[in-house]
């Protein structure tokens, strides 16, 4: 495959009306470079005093998305809906990541308690409320922490993550300031795909290299059935090398780290 900068065709939408995509859509999936290609390639043109900041901002909340595998409204908030008669009623919203769910380690940062969105109220009642809550899970910041050496392709993920918590994220609080329409404009401008189009590349990515077990993929997107997630879940040769960089590319990861850890630095940031 080559590699990314529009190599593959983006899938434009009318930002005015935001229809329904699906994963049927998606005939390509990417290596995590790739798609830390497409976040990192291009900017929204914010206001030149804000451009740093905002640029920042944006891409942690892409690579949140990428990372968790959730839905857009789980990661900056959003509407929540109910279906009354076959039509879907406003019944509330979702605040989205905040501050306190993200706790930083010297190697990692853990996500704790990610809110799962559109979770009927069916499913509530049968399973409990618990049921609308992830298990807590960690993003890494530093090569080598699991024995499958597939997580590294997260650590510059999580480098974007920390880069803007260090920078500019508030304090406390929810963790971006815009919700899901504002995000699939900055998706759509950034990177020519949609918010869902990152939860796809995940759960394929997930399904593939690091859970590849419809159970544990299931449990760790907080799905009630594995069939759900079993299309993901599929045969790849690399999976089974010993040399894991013969054909997913590792060479990457170091590099971008090098590069976020510089800009931190020009910031004032100790790393």
């Amino acid at each position: 495959m080559e590699d990314v900068g529009y190599t593959i065709k983006p899938i434009l939408y009318n930002e005015g009306k935001l229809k329904r995509r699906v994963v049927r859509l998606i005939s390509e999936y990417l290596e995590p470079r790739q798609i830390f290609k497409l976040i990192t390639q291009r900017e929204w043109p914010y206001s030149a005093l804000y451009q740093k900041e905002y640029a920042c901002r944006d891409r942690a909340m892409m690579s949140l998305a990428f990372c968790s595998a959730g839905r857009i409204a789980a990661v900056v908030g959003g509407d929540r809906y109910k279906l009354v008669n076959g039509v879907p009623v406003r019944v509330g919203s979702y605040e989205g990541l905040k501050r306190e769910n993200l706790i930083l380690y010297d190697d990692y940062i853990m996500v704790r308690h990610m809110v799962v969105v559109k979770r009927s109220w069916k499913v509530v009642e049968k399973y409990g409320a618990q049921i609308q809550v992830r298990d807590d899970f960690i993003i890494p910041l530093k090569r080598g922490l699991f024995e499958n050496p597939y997580w590294d392709q997260l650590v510059p993920f999580g480098w974007l993550i920390l880069e803007y918590l260090e920078n500019c994220a508030p304090e406390k609080g929810r963790l971006f300031p815009y919700k899901t329409k504002r995000a699939w404009q900055i998706v759509n401008y950034v990177t020519g795909m949609f918010p869902n189009w990152f939860r796809a590349q995940a759960e394929h990515f997930y399904g593939h290299y690091l859970l590849p077990d419809s159970v544990k993929l299931a449990k760790f997107v907080k799905v009630v059935r594995p069939e759900q997630v079993s299309h993901y879940i599929g045969y790849s040769w690399q999976e089974q090398l010993k040399n894991k960089e013969l054909k997913v590319d590792f060479g990457w990861i170091e590099k971008e780290v090098r590069e976020i850890k510089k800009r931190m630095k020009e910031e004032g940031i100790k790393v």
